[in-house]
């Protein structure tokens, strides 16, 4: 596979690569990505200088720092480490995982948590809890718990494709993606859970059917199945089945995060954010040590100073197509942000 230079009438290209493009273009500058999927290349100046680019992810972060915001274990220890409100949490490892270090490091291995002490855990965080993957992007893994039997059923399933699990504390507020550069805040998103409203007519199995026609990938495919056992988990706990129907303007939500790649939906709320809000993710990221990053939080209402809060994660690399296609409103927060992080880029050069 090799690296093609990309302008912005290439067919076929992503948001990210064409917006890119355009700005590469207008400052006179190179874009190369791979000829097949425009996924990862480089951004080079005028004097040849390089930046690798992958994704959302840019050449402003260090190696080290991008690591971090990829551990969730890793970059929770470093929020709390610097004093910053974030749910509690507790690694657990695979059977498999702690055989492996047994043998280079047997001393750390037998410090580790095992399954078996995964219901202590809980008991210690409370129900209900989240579990998740380590190093998961984007909802991926990511299952709430009610009780001990299905932390014990839903753990050692996710354990045989995951080395390590977090078990995190459930913590409430509506949930918020923060884009930060540098210090700056250059956009905030409330990121709302898929979920359906009745009309009293239609049973939650057609409402579910036409809402995921509406969640479609850029390849064509989507982003949820209606048999995922997460929403029919849902759907029970409100007191439903598939065949239930909802009363007119009655809310369901589905799921119980909020990634836009799940099915959430996205709404700027960049101009509506207290200062202790904007502060408080900006010393996150510079925490974490990222000069660019997504940075998800919760809080009950991010309009009052000082309302609590709690740090998730980092993303060092945040994806804005879902934040894009969500409103032709959102595009110029979109090009503020590549256009800052292409500049930025190129003052590091100069």
């Amino acid at each position: 596979m090799q690296f093609i230079p990309v302008s912005p009438d290439q067919p076929n290209l992503p948001l990210a690569p064409r917006l890119l493009a355009e700005l590469c273009q207008e400052k006179g500058i190179k874009l190369a990505l791979d000829s097949e999927f425009f996924y990862f290349g480089y951004i080079e100046t005028e004097g040849g200088k390089r930046f690798p680019i992958k994704g959302g992810a840019f050449a402003l972060n260090s190696y080290a720092a991008g690591e971090a915001a990829k551990d969730k274990d890793f970059c929770g220890r470093l929020l709390q480490d610097a004093d910053l409100p974030t749910p509690d949490f507790k690694l657990v490892h695979s059977d498999k995982a702690i055989r492996l270090l047994s043998t280079a490091n047997p001393h750390v291995a037998q410090s580790l948590n095992t399954l078996t002490k995964a219901p202590a855990i809980a008991e210690a965080l409370g129900y209900p809890l989240f579990i998740k993957p380590n190093e998961g992007t984007q909802g991926v893994g990511v299952q709430k718990i009610s009780n001990e039997a299905e932390l014990n059923t839903r753990l050692a399933a996710a354990l045989q494709t995951n080395d390590r699990m977090l078990v995190q504390e459930a913590v409430s507020g509506r949930d918020y993606r923060v884009i930060v550069l540098d210090g700056t805040i250059l956009a905030i998103i409330e990121r709302r859970p898929l979920s359906i409203t009745g009309d009293g007519t239609h049973t939650i199995t057609e409402l579910l059917s036409e809402k995921i026609k509406t969640l479609t990938t850029r390849s064509g495919g989507y982003k949820v199945e209606s048999d995922d056992p997460r929403i029919l988990k849902a759907i029970q706990e409100a007191g439903y089945d598939l065949t239930s129907t909802l009363r007119d303007s009655e809310l369901l939500q589905l799921l119980s995060n909020a990634n836009l790649s799940t099915g959430g939906e996205a709404v700027d709320v960049t101009d509506i954010a207290s200062q202790s809000f904007k502060d408080l993710a900006v010393k996150a990221a510079r925490v974490c040590g990222l000069r660019y990053a997504g940075v998800d939080i919760l809080c009950e209402d991010l309009s009052i100073n000082d309302a609590p809060a709690h740090v998730l994660e980092l993303n060092a690399g945040p994806g804005l197509t879902n934040f894009w296609q969500a409103s032709p409103e959102h595009h110029h927060r979109v090009r503020d942000i590549y256009r800052g992080v292409v500049e930025a880029m190129l003052q590091q050069s100069a």
